[in-house]
């Protein structure tokens, strides 16, 4: 019942599962095709743009995936944090009003246990505060350095031996920096992509807990789509 206000819940899922793919995507190494590898060997350093693409696909992730409660409570509950929205809600049928009150009532406890993971607050922080996302990441050099990166401190594509003989200058040509791995990535001090992959079978399992709740209070009653 309701598909047409479940449609845009499961949107919101795939799009979060969408965004997480194109994070590790987004770290693949340059394709070898015969350009590249002749570009490589001529000692070009190609850049595969994987820090634009991980950090956008990190915050759209993000963003998707903490809006599925917020969904779910305005399709099936009771959302007043918007004048729009309060207007509509008394607006309603009486029956459908007492509904939807029961159903946000026994929804609470998956509404508040998710909008309580951490990445939920960080995902405030990267939309409503600093506008970044705590993330890091880490990669150790061919020469010893190691390079610490996050979503506006970009590290290099490359990295050049520090040659100290002038007869060697030559040795001192760039070569590419170690593209990361997800094993590069923390949050906080937890790698990132199990939080993020934990975030994200959160998402479903509140899709699935509204769904049961759903069905038992509103059953084939009418529902109002929120406005538009």
């Amino acid at each position: 019942m309701h598909e047409h206000l479940w449609a845009g819940v499961y949107l919101k899922l795939q799009h979060a599962e969408f965004h997480l793919q194109q994070m590790g995507r987004s770290l693949e190494p340059p394709e070898r095709t015969a350009t590249n590898v002749a570009l490589q060997m001529a000692g070009a350093i190609l850049d595969t743009g994987w820090q634009r693409s991980f950090y956008a696909h990190l915050d759209a992730f993000l963003s998707a995936a903490r809006s599925i409660p917020e969904i779910v409570q305005c399709c099936f509950g009771v959302d007043e944090g918007h004048p729009d929205m309060k207007a509509w809600f008394r607006n309603l049928p009486h029956a459908e009003r007492i509904q939807r009150g029961e159903f946000k009532k026994q929804f609470k406890p998956a509404y508040d246990s998710f909008r309580a993971l951490r990445l939920g607050t960080l995902r405030h922080i990267s939309e409503h505060r600093t506008g970044v996302a705590p993330t890091k990441v880490t990669v150790s050099g061919l020469f010893g350095v190691t390079y610490i990166g996050s979503a506006v401190d970009r590290i290099p594509l490359s990295e050049t031996r520090q040659i100290s003989n002038p007869d060697l200058s030559w040795m001192d040509r760039p070569i590419p920096l170690r593209q990361p791995n997800w094993d590069d990535f923390e949050l906080e001090g937890q790698p990132l992509f199990p939080v993020c992959q934990e975030y994200l079978n959160g998402a479903g399992e509140i899709v699935r807990t509204a769904r049961r709740i759903a069905d038992a209070v509103h059953r084939t009653s009418s529902l109002s789509s929120p406005p538009t």
